[in-house]
């Protein structure tokens, strides 16, 4: 094992960083990610990723049970967590320790009465995400803030975001159980 710096293997970051930078085709299969999501009756339902599992819910205000964060409230936190891996990668890619790191973020859904069926003004999502970093690292304030900024620019959540993303809906009949 190499050394460690942010909790991770320096030497294997290279290794892995020199491996696809020689042969992008290496990288190709990280490019594609999936997901399944299971109804478990009223709003609630789990998801399933690789070999672990969430639930997700919506709160009781919604009609939910409270017993999970909804999928708006995932998609911050994937934000969060997106952006806390870009930030350690690229701070360890730079040799920067770091002590402490928080991301927070608040998001404003355009209209929720749009998803509820009862307007047509406006949509459903999120209108703004407002994200803050807060770090403490040896670094100074010019490298940490250019550190931040290859991290939002470079964040594939907040690209997905940030972009269009072409959603190919599709709709099977399961058979009954």
């Amino acid at each position: 094992m190499g050394a460690i710096l942010n909790g991770l293997d320096v030497e294997q970051l290279q290794q892995l960083s020199a491996q696809v930078q020689a042969d992008p085709e290496a990288a190709r299969s990280l490019n594609r990610w999936a997901a399944r999501v299971r109804w478990l009756g009223g709003f609630k339902g789990r998801a399933y990723i690789r070999n672990h599992s969430f639930v997700i819910d919506e709160p009781a205000d919604l009609v939910g049970k409270d017993e999970a964060p909804n999928a708006v409230e995932y998609v911050l936190g994937a934000l969060g967590a997106c952006l806390t891996v870009g930030f350690v990668l690229n701070a360890t890619r730079r040799g920067i320790p770091i002590r402490n790191l928080e991301i927070a973020l608040e998001g404003e859904i355009d209209n929720i009465l749009t998803f509820l069926g009862l307007s047509s003004e406006g949509h459903p999502g999120y209108r703004e995400i407002a994200v803050k970093a807060y770090v403490d690292a040896d670094a100074d304030e010019e490298t940490l803030q250019s550190v931040w900024e290859e991290t939002v620019r470079t964040s594939p959540v907040g690209n997905t975001l940030a972009r269009p993303v072409n959603l190919r809906p599709e709709l099977r009949r399961a058979a009954s159980a």
